[in-house]
């Protein structure tokens, strides 16, 4: 469950922090940012072996 959590978060940080940086600066392209984030962090941890 941490190991999820942990991809959960550290996708979301990585996807805002690649939004900001291609000049998406507003909420909205920032929360966009941190919700394809969060969706590819829940894929990589589901690919990881149990």
């Amino acid at each position: 469950m941490f190991t999820l959590l942990s991809f959960l978060f550290a996708g979301a940080v990585s996807g805002v922090i690649i939004a900001y940086s291609l000049d998406m600066k507003t909420p909205k392209e920032l929360i966009q940012g941190a919700v394809g984030g969060l969706i590819a962090g829940l894929l990589m941890a589901l690919m990881l072996p149990r």
